[in-house]
């Protein structure tokens, strides 16, 4: 038995002719010596028919075909059955097309089997089978006639998800089970999760002048320019005198990044539902043996080609900025530049042999090669990743935030479209099929997007000035506590964002067809659209004492392009009250002319959450996410794993997905809200630091009216 996992990858990896490891790539001492795999194995094919793993064990096998390894024998004009459940001499039937008009088709939709696929079917079984019986006779060996003793079958593994685990784990598990089928409600739990992500981005962007400054700084270290050419030289960008260029492409690549990658992810759960709701709306009347609806192939098809597409673009993304990682920066080259282009020739120079990079590389150059991603299918290789990250210490030390943050919104990709090639027996069919309405599909891309205005640039503007973070612009020290002279520096802050912002929109608006980027994704966003702002500090009377009881935020419009007084979610923006005292209106502060900032307060929505009781160890994590800014104490770093257990305590599950990100999901039992939540684990060490804590209560509180009232030690 092969030691590690996927023997089949290292086989093909290491060039081998042995065709034993392709066969079953899931047997193997590194997985199956764990405690639940070779029991979870022994259960389900002890308890079900083998027809039910036919189509799943040739699936699991496909590196072996991809690579010609192993190519199938050809029958040609017969289609093999494996359904047929009545009897031994039906299971692997050969039916010819002379003798059943429906037998080509049943091949061509995944109902029955192509001959040579069949045949490496029956043979990876028999192999399978064999491995189990002599594993149980072994395991069984002191009791006398084993097959026929009376023993109580045992029930078996339980079928309720644990409140924490790892797509990782499932992915593992999965191909010891019977095969799933398609889950709509788990695909759109998981897109759902990316997208409002996604429009927490946003917001941050636009509200938190310490978190847009450190986005800009990350995106300006994985960029290409960063890179020393072939000669030692800097990049021709990075000699300019406040490097208007370089910063004036950072500021388009995070504003299109954050924009775009929203609307995306918006239109992924959008199409999602609309595939979900067709398949309730036809029910029983959609049956293996018949041919899937028109509406419904063209729903699949379309999403499909979205998430392939939205693939294409992160791989694209994460090719441009892997390389350029400091991490990795030394280990890479850039072609000199050529004159009148902005194209930039990047690449792996090598590093050496004992070096954890030789190890990670190979897996990216894959991802990075079209052919060799089409072999091995995008969800082995982000499992391949994952693992590798998960077990090898060196290897994840190279990995930043950044392209953590992209390795998960690829794997996250990468389950959608898993989930949706499960959709058995007609997704072969469907994805087939798609070649050939190419035109018709891209078509109806385009037309989905058709407002993207990618082609706005910012070279030759001043506003890159306005984004630059190294002059100190943006330096907002939120985890102090609050005094005049901090107070101060917040305000400035935010007055150089909103600055900034205000540049970017009038750009956009200009040069865009009237409309910024912000205006073309306003109808995706959430109703409640304001932002917080600092406001200006009062002097108590009595100076010995703080004070404590002065307003910590004002809400304001969160464009003022899409501000409109006459409507609710852009006019009086109602906000939960972080204090328990009646705020005061302000007349002054940072908030446009003519714009009255009404005294907050809460939203039908979000009205008196429901207080939740929880342990001291949850207690003292939300003191920390929701501790006031008035307060004299300063909060320590938070534990990830205290974050774990204060948010499944809260009535969620939480589930690890590749790279950084953890998906939160609301047990509707447990917790009474709707919509899931994703957080990235702190890089490269695990514990949230306060600034970074703050963050996350300012989001809970977005998502869920979650404030400092709403837990109480238990």
């Amino acid at each position: 038995m092969a030691a590690q996992h996927r023997p089949d990858v290292e086989a093909w990896r290491q060039h081998s002719s042995s065709k034993e490891p392709y066969f079953w790539p899931y047997v193997n001492l590194e997985d199956l010596t764990k405690p639940k795999p070779m029991l979870l194995l022994l259960h389900y094919r002890g308890r079900h028919h083998p027809s039910e793993f036919a189509h799943s064990d040739v699936e699991q096998a496909a590196l072996a075909e991809t690579s010609t390894i192993i190519m199938p024998a050809f029958l040609n004009e017969y289609t093999m059955y494996f359904h047929k459940k009545g009897s031994v001499d039906s299971y692997g039937q050969l039916v010819s097309w002379e003798d059943d008009e429906d037998a080509f088709e049943n091949m061509i939709n995944g109902v029955g089997m192509h001959p040579g696929h069949g045949l490496k079917a029956l043979e990876i079984q028999q192999r399978l089978w064999a491995f189990l019986v002599a594993w149980s006779l072994s395991l069984l060996h002191d009791i006398e006639s084993p097959t026929t003793t009376d023993l109580s079958p045992n029930p078996g593994p339980p079928t309720s998800m644990a409140d924490i685990t790892s797509l990782q784990i499932t992915a593992l598990e999965a191909s010891y089970r019977i095969p799933a089928h398609l889950d709509l409600a788990r695909l759109e739990a998981i897109a759902s999760a990316e997208r409002n992500a996604r429009e927490d981005h946003l917001w941050a962007l636009r509200e938190d002048p310490g978190y847009f400054a450190d986005t800009m700084r990350d995106a300006a270290a994985h960029r290409g320019e960063q890179l020393l050419d072939t000669r030692g030289h800097e990049h021709p960008t990075m000699k300019e005198p406040g490097k208007p260029l370089f910063w004036s492409r950072v500021l388009r690549h995070v504003s299109m990044n954050a924009h775009f990658g929203f609307a995306t992810f918006a239109e992924i759960v959008k199409q999602i539902k609309n595939l979900a709701s067709l398949l309730k709306e036809y029910g029983a009347r959609i049956k293996p043996d018949q041919p899937l609806p028109s509406d419904v192939v063209l729903a699949f098809q379309n999403l499909r080609f979205l998430l392939d597409e939205t693939v294409f673009k992160h791989i694209m993304d994460l090719n441009l900025g892997l390389l350029a990682s400091p991490p990795l920066r030394q280990f890479c080259y850039r072609q000199p530049q050529e004159p009148n282009t902005t194209m930039m020739g990047t690449g792996y120079r090598g590093a050496p042999q004992d070096h954890a990079v030789t190890r990670l590389m190979p897996f990216f150059e894959i991802l990075f090669n079209e052919r060799k991603l089409s072999l091995f299918s995008l969800h082995t290789l982000t499992d391949e990743i994952g693992r590798l990250l998960q077990s090898d210490s060196e290897i994840y030390a190279l990995i930043t935030p950044w392209v953590a943050q992209r390795l998960s919104s690829l794997a996250v990709l990468s389950e959608c479209l898993h989930q949706l090639h499960l959709f058995k027996p007609w997704s072969r069919k469907i994805e087939d099929d798609m070649e050939l309405k190419k035109d018709e599909l891209d078509k109806n891309y385009v037309e989905t997007f058709k407002w993207n205005i990618s082609k706005i640039r910012f070279d030759g503007t001043e506003v890159y000035r306005l984004a630059d973070p190294t002059d100190g612009k943006f330096d907002y020290p939120v985890h102090r506590r609050r005094n005049k002279q901090n107070v101060a520096l917040l305000r400035k802050a935010e007055s150089n964002l909103d600055a900034f912002w205000a540049a970017v929109d009038q750009r956009y608006q200009s040069a865009g067809g009237k409309k910024s980027q912000l205006e073309l994704v306003a109808h995706l966003l959430s109703k409640d659209r304001s932002i917080q702002r600092t406001p200006e500090w009062v002097e108590t009377e009595n100076t010995k004492r703080p004070a404590v009881q002065q307003e910590e935020y004002v809400y304001q419009p969160f464009s003022r392009l899409l501000h409109d007084r006459s409507k609710q979610v852009t006019g009086t923006f109602d906000r939960p009250s972080s204090s328990d005292k009646a705020p005061k209106p302000k007349t002054k502060g940072i908030a446009a002319p003519n714009t009255t900032i009404h005294p907050p307060e809460a939203p039908p929505e979000t009205q008196k959450p429901t207080v939740t009781s929880v342990d001291k160890r949850a207690y003292k994590v939300f003191r920390t996410i929701f501790h006031s800014p008035n307060n004299p104490d300063t909060p320590g770093e938070i534990p990830w794993t205290d974050f774990l257990h204060a948010m499944v305590s809260a009535g969620f599950s939480a589930e690890k997905l590749y790279g950084s990100a953890w998906s939160f999901t609301p047990k509707t039992s447990s917790v009474d809200v709707e919509r899931s939540i994703q957080f990235h684990e702190p890089h490269p060490i695990s514990k949230i630091p306060y600034l970074f804590a703050r963050r996350y209560g300012r989001r809970l509180t977005r998502a869920y009216g979650w404030n400092g009232e709403t837990f109480r030690l238990a």
